[in-house]
C-alpha cells in the first residue's frame, strides 16, 4: 500500500477540499426504469452509497439495481473504495501467478458460456514459443533458443520459466519502449529547437521500462517534471517540451493517454458527444498554464550578455549564428514555472456560463475535486494535478492501463477504443475490468507483474480464432484466444535481424549526447566565455571544448601548435578541424580522427572484470554488448520514430506526431522492401547472414529443410510441406535453398502472430 497511502498522504497537505464529485444531483435510472434522482456518495464496486435528493436519505443497493447505462457512468466516474485490496508482495510467487491467472481466466470462460462459445484449444509448444517472444521480447527466437526450448520437453513450468525469462531481457526493453513510444509521441529530434533535444525523454521512457518503475510514478514526475532539458536525470520534462508552445493540446493529450477520455472537442467548443464544456476543459488547462514554450526565465541570466555580444560580433556570420543558436538552446529549453493554477478563457467564449475572457480556476473534471489552497505557490498545481491524475482513486486512471495492457497482450482492449470512454462506456467483460483494475492496485503499478499474470493464462496459452476479429463486428470479441493480428513494423524489423546477425538483443547504437557536458558548462560560463566558445566552434565548423575550464581559457588557446595528426601521425593536420582540450587546441587531418579523439576522451572505460564483446569492424562496449550502425540494430536502436523510407516505416511505423500512429495496413511498397530489398540483399546475398550460416552447418536434405523451417517458422515442417520441399529441391538442386528461404520469409506465416 506504500504508494497509495504516500499519495493519499501528499494529496491532504495540498487540497483545502477533498469531496466526492457530488457538486450535481443527477437523475438515475433502475434496471426496471424508475427513476431515481440524487448523488452517488460512495463507489464499492459490488454496491453504491447514493443521497437520494427529496429528503438527503442515504442508501446502499447493489450496482445491478441501476440501469446498465447508470452503472457504466458510476464505474467511469467513481472510484472504487479500494481499501479492500490488499497489497502483494513482488516478484509474485509462483503459485501467486498461477492463482491470478486463472482468476483472469474464470472470468473469461463465464462470459464465454454466457454467449454459448467455446475457448479455442491450447496451442503447442512450438507456436507458444513463437508468440511469447514476438509479444514480450518483440521478435522470433533464434535457432538456437528455439532447440533450447523444445529440448525441456513436457516440463510443466517451461511456459512459465519462458515468460519469466523473456520478462527479464533486453529484449523486452527494447520491444515494451515502443509502446509508450507510440503513445507519447517520443521524437529525438523536436520542432523549433535545435539538435536531438529530444533524447532525453526518449532516454527517460527507456529507463522506466528498463527499470520497471511503477506506472502511477512514472506518470506522476511526467506531469510535475521541471527543470532543464540537458539536465541529467531530467528527462520527464521532455512531457513538456514535446508539446512546446501547445499547452492546451498538451493537456487533451493527457486526458486521452492517462484517462481514456477524449477532450479535443471541447478545447474550442462543448463537446458534441459527451457531457464536457469548453469551460471545464480550460479549467483542466488551469493546472498546466504557464509552461508556454518551455524556456526557463532561472539560471539563464548568462544569456542576454551572450546574445548581445553575438549580435554586436558578426551580424552577417551565419555560422555563428547557427552555433549561437545550438548553445542558446541547449542553455534555456526547460520548465521551471509550477503551473499558474489559473487561465482565462478565450475572448471569443460564446456560451452562457461564464464571460469571454473570464479568468479560471483549475478543477478536475470528475473523481476528486481538487481545490487549490494558498500554498500554490510554493508546490505548483502541476503537482497537485500529477498527484489527483496518477493515483488509484482517480475513477478512471487504473481502468485505462489495466485495458491498454490487456490489449497489448490480447490484441484487442475490453473496451474500444481504448483512449476515448464516455460516460455510457461499457466493458466487453465488465467484471474481468474490474478484477484487472482491483490486481494492478494491489501490485501498485507493476507492470511487469501485470504482464507476467497475463502472459501466463490460459486464455493467452489458446489458438487464435482462424480469421481476423473486426472492431465493426456486431457480436463482442469475448478471447477464446488472443485475436490473429500482423507484426507490428518493429516485429518484423528485428525478426528479419534475427534471421541476419547473431545475439540481436546486444548489438547497440553508440549514443554518448555531448549536450549533458555541454549544458554543465555552459550554465557556468558568463556571456563573454560563451561567446568565445561560439566563436571557436564556428571557425571551420568543426570545434569543439573538452571540458568546463576550456570555456575560461579558450580565448587564450590560440592556433593548434601540433602539425602532424595525433590519430594518424603520419598525415598533415587540416588547422579548420580542432578541439580544445585541457586549455589546449588540438588539430586533425579529418573530422573522423576528431569524433574518434572526442569519442575517446568521453567514453568511460570498461570496469575491471566486465565483459567485453567486439565485432570485427565494429566498436565494442562493456556488459556483452557491440556497437553497431543503425541499419544493423534493432528498431529501438535506429532512431525515434525511424528515419523516413526505412522498413520500419514502410511497414507503419509511427511518425510519432499522432498518438499511436502506427499502423499495419498492407502496400504494394511494403512488398518490394521485403522481397526484392532486405531478404534479397541482406540475408540470401550474404554468406554471414545467420539463416545460410544455420543452412551451412547440416548436411543432407532432410536436416537443411527443418533447420530452415526451425529457423523461420521455429517449427518443424509439416508432411506436406515437406514433401514439396523435398521434390522443389530434387528438381532444382542447391539453388533451391535460397528460393525455399524467400518463399518462407515472404508468407503470412512468418509475418503474423500466431
Amino acid at each position: 500500500m506504500k504508494h497509495r497511502y504516500l499519495s493519499y498522504k501528499f494529496l491532504g497537505t495540498i487540497l483545502l477540499a477533498i469531496t466526492t464529485n457530488t457538486a450535481t444531483a443527477r437523475d438515475f435510472l433502475s434496471a426496471s426504469g424508475e427513476k431515481l434522482s440524487g448523488d452517488v456518495v460512495k463507489y464499492y464496486g459490488d454496491y453504491v452509497l447514493f443521497k437520494r435528493s427529496e429528503d438527503h436519505q442515504l442508501f446502499r443497493f447493489k450496482m445491478e439495481v441501476l440501469s446498465d447505462k447508470d452503472q457504466a457512468f458510476v464505474k467511469n466516474n467513481f472510484a472504487p473504495d479500494r481499501e479492500d485490496v490488499p497489497t502483494l508482495p513482488r516478484p509474485l510467487s509462483p503459485r501467486d501467478v498461477t492463482k491470478f491467472a486463472l482468476g483472469v481466466d474464470g472470468l473469461v470462460e463465464t462470459q464465454l458460456r454466457k454467449y454459448q462459445q467455446r475457448p479455442n484449444k491450447t496451442i503447442e509448444d512450438e507456436a507458444f514459443l513463437r508468440r511469447a517472444y514476438l509479444k514480450i521480447a518483440g521478435r522470433i527466437p533464434s535457432l538456437e533458443e528455439t532447440q533450447t526450448f523444445l529440448k525441456n520437453g513436457r516440463r510443466s513450468t517451461k511456459r512459465q520459466d519462458l515468460v519469466d525469462q523473456l520478462l527479464a531481457s533486453d529484449g523486452y526493453a527494447s520491444h515494451w519502449y515502443h509502446f509508450w513510444a507510440d503513445i507519447l509521441r517520443a521524437k529525438e529530434r523536436m520542432q523549433g529547437a535545435a539538435g536531438m533535444s529530444g533524447k532525453p525523454y526518449v532516454a527517460f521512457i527507456k529507463d522506466f521500462v528498463r527499470t520497471n518503475k511503477p506506472y502511477d510514478q512514472f506518470v506522476r514526475e511526467l506531469l510535475s517534471s521541471k527543470g532543464p532539458v540537458w539536465e541529467k536525470g531530467n528527462g520527464a520534462v521532455g512531457y513538456y517540451f514535446r508539446d512546446r508552445g501547445m499547452p492546451l493540446d498538451n493537456m487533451a493529450n493527457t486526458v486521452r493517454i492517462f484517462l481514456g477520455t477524449s477532450l479535443e472537442c471541447a478545447q474550442c467548443h462543448d463537446h458534441p458527444f459527451d457531457r464536457w464544456s469548453q469551460k471545464q476543459f480550460y479549467e483542466m488547462a488551469a493546472f498546466t498554464h504557464g509552461v508556454g514554450d518551455a524556456r526557463r526565465k532561472k539560471g539563464t541570466e548568462n544569456l542576454a550578455t551572450f546574445n548581445k555580444l553575438v549580435r554586436e560580433e558578426q551580424k552577417e556570420d551565419q555560422k555563428l549564428r547557427n552555433v549561437a543558436r545550438g548553445i542558446r538552446d541547449i542553455i534555456q529549453f526547460g520548465v521551471d514555472d509550477p503551473g499558474k493554477g489559473k487561465i482565462r478563457l478565450p475572448k471569443d467564449y460564446q456560451y452562457d456560463n461564464a464571460k469571454p475572457n473570464d479568468e479560471l480556476e483549475a478543477r478536475t473534471i470528475f473523481g476528486l475535486a481538487v481545490e487549490l489552497d494558498e500554498n500554490l505557490k510554493e508546490i505548483g498545481s502541476r503537482e497537485a494535478y500529477a498527484n489527483w491524475l496518477a493515483s488509484d482513486a482517480n475513477p478512471r486512471f487504473t481502468t485505462v492501463i489495466a485495458n491498454r495492457l490487456w490489449k497489448q497482450v490480447m490484441g484487442i482492449g475490453l473496451i474500444e477504443p481504448v483512449d476515448n470512454m464516455m460516460d455510457d462506456t461499457t466493458a466487453t467483460n465488465p467484471e474481468l475490468l474490474q478484477y484487472l483494475d482491483k490486481l494492478m492496485v494491489a501490485l501498485d503499478y507493476d507492470v511487469k507483474e501485470f504482464l507476467r499474470v497475463l502472459y501466463n493464462t490460459k486464455t493467452f496459452n489458446r489458438a487464435t480464432p482462424a480469421e481476423q476479429f473486426s472492431l465493426s463486428s456486431e457480436t463482442p470479441y469475448l478471447y477464446p484466444g488472443p485475436i490473429l493480428e500482423r507484426m507490428t513494423a518493429e516485429q518484423i524489423w528485428d525478426s528479419l535481424l534475427v534471421l541476419t546477425y547473431p545475439e540481436v538483443d546486444n548489438r547497440k547504437v553508440k549514443d554518448n549526447p555531448t549536450e549533458y557536458e555541454r549544458f554543465d558548462r555552459y550554465s557556468e560560463m558568463s556571456g563573454e566565455e560563451l561567446l568565445a566558445e561560439a566563436m571557436l566552434m564556428s571557425t571551420g565548423g568543426n570545434n569543439m571544448m573538452m571540458n568546463k575550464d576550456d570555456g575560461k581559457m579558450a580565448a587564450k588557446a590560440g592556433p593548434a601548435e601540433n602539425v602532424n595528426c595525433p590519430i594518424k601521425p603520419g598525415r598533415a593536420v587540416d588547422p579548420g578541424i580542432t578541439v580544445v582540450s585541457e586549455g589546449k587546441t588540438i588539430a586533425f587531418c579529418c573530422n573522423g580522427c576528431k569524433n574518434k579523439f572526442m569519442a575517446n576522451q568521453s567514453a568511460p572505460m570498461p570496469k575491471k572484470g566486465s565483459k567485453v564483446t567486439a565485432d570485427k569492424g565494429k566498436g565494442m562496449m562493456a556488459g556483452g554488448s557491440t556497437y553497431v550502425n543503425a541499419r544493423e540494430a534493432r528498431a529501438s536502436e535506429i532512431g525515434s520514430p525511424a528515419p523516413i523510407g526505412h522498413l520500419v516505416r514502410e511497414f507503419g511505423g509511427s511518425d510519432r506526431e499522432q498518438i499511436e500512429n502506427s499502423h499495419k495496413d498492407a502496400s504494394v511498397t511494403q512488398v518490394l522492401s521485403l522481397l526484392n530489398g532486405y531478404v534479397e540483399q541482406k540475408i540470401l546475398k550474404n554468406k554471414k547472414s545467420i539463416v545460410l550460416q544455420n543452412l551451412g552447418k547440416v548436411e543432407n536434405m532432410e536436416d537443411k529443410i527443418d533447420t530452415i523451417f526451425y529457423t523461420i517458422f521455429n517449427r518443424k515442417p509439416d508432411a506436406r510441406e515437406e514433401r514439396d520441399s523435398k521434390d522443389f529441391i530434387k528438381k532444382f538442386g542447391d539453388d533451391a535453398y535460397p528460393d525455399l528461404i524467400w518463399t518462407l520469409v515472404n508468407s503470412h506465416e512468418f509475418i503474423f502472430v500466431q
